[in-house]
């Protein structure tokens, strides 16, 4: 396998990956913004609940993950760009996980009849989606360059 086509299956999954946040970041934030607070917990639940068994979205966010550490190991850091990307997109993740995952359990632990939270709640799970949604995209950009 050529490190071309190395970076090829690495990107991707990657971009699809970004593709799908961006999605739930722009698209699906609108849809729930639109819902009354109860049924934005109740859509969150559903979301979470159905995203944590889609082999699309587990597929596609631990493909990157799992390529690349033999990627490191045969390649090194000869594509400073592309490794740039995979450090980033990785970074992505991790910002993710920590800011959208405890504003999920909160959401969860709150009563749905808590409109003033759950709305406070929502923005903030919006402001964290477009966060990973831009960190991802920029990883995505720089494995990019890292073609050229």
């Amino acid at each position: 396998m050529t490190q071309l086509f190395a970076e090829i299956l690495l990107l991707v999954p990657s971009a699809l990956c970004t593709g799908f946040l961006v999605f739930i970041a722009v698209v699906l934030q609108k849809v729930m913004n639109e819902l009354d607070e109860s049924d934005f917990q109740k859509f969150l639940k559903l979301l979470d609940k159905h995203a944590l068994k889609s082999p699309y979205a587990i597929g596609v966010s631990s493909i990157t993950f799992v390529g690349m550490i033999p990627y490191w190991y045969f390649y090194g850091l000869s594509n400073i760009w592309f490794s740039a990307g995979l450090i980033v997109y990785t970074i992505a993740s991790i910002v993710s996980k920590s800011v959208n995952l405890p504003i999920y359990k909160k959401i969860f632990a709150l009563d749905n009849n808590d409109a003033v939270r759950l709305d406070e709640e929502r923005r903030n799970l919006h402001r964290g989606n477009l966060l990973r949604a831009s960190i991802q995209s920029a990883s995505i950009v720089l494995m990019m360059l890292g073609f050229l």
